[in-house]
């Protein structure tokens, strides 16, 4: 299987905000062709496909030659996943050209909400498969807290079913979980094709944030991102600790990862300037291709 090159336009997600379509220009004129999709403006909250029509979306990603192969698609805040209008989500992405929708995040913490998130899972997932998409979830670092012998990750993946929920594996928040990408990537199989590839600041310590919490405070799973993940943690790719060389070796190896997706949340220098120099790192390893 070739593995493509993506862009999760939560990268650019203020640029977005401020000038939709001239920051998908903008994400075109540097190289990128296949953009995984946000769904709404954060600073409003309004869906893109509410203040422009589909139609005019389409056609300005046909245009600008852009492939909008997933979106990512969540709920807001306090409401179950279930309670998301998944029908008219579905409607609207596949009228965009995606294959895929992606869950972004569940805040789990323990063994009851997981197995209630796996069993929402299941059904937004059923919905997609029947109208010809693939569901994934994606992970942050909070699904790797340990309850007794597993994890809150593994549960997800023992109590989903694999004809419907697919794993969209961001490497780094594994990374960030305590545990090693390649070796869940390799556990997963066939569900996970599709990876998020970020980069971790050398000066970031430790890796392993549940390593700066308590046992008492591990209870608190979403303590890990308001007080131990800075906004400087993360840096452009291929000038943190990441070892993209025998990453994308092992990967390419492998031959099941179709999209290999950039999602920049660092907060350092010009977003363009940074999403222009990952393409370059991407090119390097995952088609051993370096831009001119």
């Amino acid at each position: 299987m070739t593995m493509n090159i993506g862009l999760n336009l939560f990268s650019v997600f203020q640029e977005l905000n401020e000038d939709y379509f001239g920051t998908l220009e903008k994400v075109a004129e540097m190289g990128y062709k296949n953009i995984e999709l946000i769904s709404a403006n954060f600073s409003t909250g309004q869906r893109f496909t509410d203040s422009f029509s589909l139609p005019v979306i389409k056609k300005k990603f046909d245009e600008l030659g852009l492939n909008a192969f997933a979106a990512h698609e969540g709920v807001a805040p306090g409401k179950a996943i279930i309670d998301g209008n998944w029908d008219k989500i579905i409607e609207e992405n596949a009228a965009l050209g995606c294959k895929s929708i992606v869950f972004p995040m569940a805040f789990i913490s323990g063994l009851d909400d997981t197995l209630q998130t796996a069993e929402h899972l299941n059904v937004v997932g059923k919905k997609c498969k029947e109208a010809g998409l693939d569901f994934y979830y994606h992970n942050h670092a909070h699904e790797f807290k340990r309850l007794g012998d597993s994890t809150l990750f593994d549960l997800l993946v023992e109590n989903t079913e694999p004809e419907l929920v697919k794993f969209e594996l961001d490497l780094v928040w594994v990374m960030r979980g305590g545990h090693d990408p390649l070796t869940v990537l390799e556990n997963l199989g066939n569900r996970c094709d599709m990876i998020h590839q970020k980069d971790l600041g050398t000066h970031v310590e430790p890796v392993n944030i549940f390593a700066a919490l308590s046992e008492v405070e591990n209870e608190d799973t979403m303590k890990l991102y308001r007080e131990i993940v800075k906004p400087n943690d993360f840096v452009n790719l291929g000038t943190g600790i990441v070892n993209f060389e025998n990453t994308y070796k092992k990967l390419n190896e492998r031959g099941i990862v179709s999209y290999a997706i950039v999602e920049n949340e660092g907060q350092q220098g010009n977003k363009f300037t940074s999403i222009a120099s990952d393409l370059i790192v991407m090119e390097q390893y995952v088609q051993g291709l370096i831009k001119n």
